[in-house]
């Protein structure tokens, strides 16, 4: 059998697939539970790269892939070719090429730290090249285009791979942590991109989780109580059981009773929004006995939690009303929705569009799934297309928004953290948009749309072997930390609980626990301060 292996690496996650090279058809998929570098979002990401080598980043990564192509359970040696996609970051790190540009925005910065920012178009390099070992170090690896610096294959994918292009007037998002969105408006596409936050896919919630077996992703209102929706083995969201929300008591059993792990971003948004229907949720307040709802097996929302899926979800709206502003288009004229992604695809549109996440004015929604991975899959069957898709690229580079430098972004998304931390009216919210010179106003819902939901599961295809979930690569980073007196306050100090071992002078991390350059808690903690990330190597063996 001639095999190829498709991959997408996300910012929450990395998947891949093996794929019959004879018959096109999956072989098998697996996918992790979490990204191999420390941090929770792209910038964690890039500032841990840039402040401890690239080189360091890039073989953790290698590290993590390397691993996940083994839980394929293929013969590797039968692959002939693979293909990559994700955003520029992910790339680029996977890559081992220049990242400073993805951190710096604009030319002057650049110069100044002596920055050349490589094209990041379409390419065909070895595998050999970027040093994974579980592969002929000869197997092609196909690499897609990127659009900007912030914009990469995993968005010319969401467009491309979901119908959005047949459009003459659609909006499509690609819903992880990074907000990824384009506008159709005739023959003009307008992009942009902004992080949008952990929680959109479950992360930084209290008892959160990605969509994976055991996760809540839906809760709906019956007249009995509130319902949970728990995702199964095959990624499939059976019923759970029906709850009071202000306990957690159980009313009614589910097929899928004590099964629940944790709760993943579109069960957060589904919460949020029968929560704001019912009056429950105030933002940024929760208006229970113990400020929480509560779901089945104990998992429940804080409102802090409200708070941070809040500040994902603001990203989202504060991007839509962007591209229809610098399009000349009203907000409410957009009717065709296009929602890629996990979370666009587990999550319930009709909810969606109560906390934002998609248009008000919305009246036919698409829920496409993972297109990243599908397109790296399109190329396995296809590697022609890669050309097709260059072409693409450099069309749409013209008509690409920065978020980052726009002021109309910039506002909105002002508007949005006053919102849902603050707890201003949208009545409010309409006024400071109009006070901003924004043309633009939120409304009330359209009518009920008519949802279609394109594929079975956010990946179509799990194939004839099945899906292997990897809760934790085991990916670790020993540190030589010479002068440790094993007293273990680093340990102690970790929220994650991602030191592992403080023993003979090296202290080991688990790199997809640790929360990277934005806690460093560890560092702070350690009396003799020998703990540097600058003495770390790969360990890449779990204990």
């Amino acid at each position: 059998m001639r095999i190829g292996v498709a991959a997408d690496l996300g910012t929450s996650g990395f998947r891949a697939q093996a794929i019959d090279l004879e018959t096109g058809e999956v072989i098998s998929t697996a996918i992790t539970l979490r990204h191999p570098l420390p941090g929770i979002n792209v910038m964690d990401h890039l500032t841990f790269a840039i402040e401890y080598s690239l080189d360091f980043a890039h073989s953790i990564v290698i590290d993590a892939v390397d691993k996940l192509l083994k839980k394929l359970r293929i013969d590797l040696r039968k692959v002939e070719r693979m293909a990559v996609s994700g955003n520029p970051t992910q790339l680029s790190i996977f890559q081992g090429i220049e990242i400073r540009d993805l951190a710096y925005a604009g030319e002057r910065a650049l110069e100044l730290r002596g920055v050349k920012p490589p094209k990041r178009d379409a390419t065909i390099i070895k595998t050999g090249d970027v040093g994974l070992k579980n592969l002929s170090t000869e197997v092609d690896l196909y690499i897609p285009p990127c659009i900007k610096h912030e914009l990469g294959a995993d968005a010319i994918a969401m467009m491309v791979k979901s119908g959005f292009l047949k459009e003459e007037l659609a909006l499509v998002a690609d819903y992880g942590t990074n907000a990824e969105i384009a506008l159709k408006v005739g023959d003009d596409i307008l992009t942009g991109s902004c992080a949008a936050g952990p929680a959109i896919e479950g992360q930084h919630i209290e008892k959160g989780m990605l969509a994976s077996p055991g996760a809540i992703s839906d809760i709906s209102f019956e007249i009995s109580g509130w319902r949970n929706y728990v995702l199964s083995e095959e990624m499939y969201a059976k019923p759970g059981d029906v709850v009071d929300i202000a306990n957690g008591k159980i009313l009614e059993k589910g097929s899928m009773h004590k099964k629940a792990k944790g709760i993943t971003g579109t069960g957060v948004i589904a919460g949020i929004a029968v929560g704001l229907s019912k009056g429950l949720i105030k933002p940024p307040k929760i208006v229970t006995h113990d400020r929480k709802l509560h779901f089945q097996d104990e998992i429940y929302l804080t409102e802090k939690d409200v708070e941070e899926a809040g500040k994902a979800l603001g990203a989202f709206r504060a991007g839509f009303l962007t591209l229809a502003e610098e399009a000349g288009i009203d907000f409410t004229e957009i009717k065709t929705m296009y929602m890629a992604g996990a979370s666009g695809f587990y999550v319930d549109p009709l909810k969606a569009r109560i906390v934002g996440e998609i248009p008000p004015s919305s009246e036919k929604i698409y829920q496409v799934g993972n297109t990243s991975l599908a397109l790296a899959a399109d190329l396995i069957r296809n590697p022609d297309y890669l050309d097709e898709l260059q072409s693409f690229a450099s069309e749409l580079r013209a008509q690409h928004v920065m978020f980052a430098t726009s002021e109309v972004f910039q506002n909105a998304y002002t508007l949005e953290l006053a919102y849902w931390t603050e707890g201003m009216s949208l009545d409010n919210y309409n006024k400071f948009l109009q006070a901003y010179g924004i043309n633009q106003k939120i409304t009330a819902q359209a009518k009920a749309p008519e949802v279609v939901k394109v594929v079975p599961r956010d990946i179509a295809e799990l194939g004839k072997l099945g899906l292997e979930v990897v809760p934790d690569i085991g990916t670790l980073i020993e540190v030589e930390a010479e002068g440790c007196k094993e007293c273990k306050k680093c340990a102690r100090s970790c929220p994650e609980n991602a030191i592992i071992s403080v023993k003979d002078g090296k202290i080991q991390i688990s790199s997809s626990l640790c929360l990277g350059t934005a806690c460093r808690r560890c560092v702070a903690a350690c009396p003799e301060k020998v703990l540097d990330f600058n003495k770390a190597r790969v360990l890449g063996v779990r204990v």
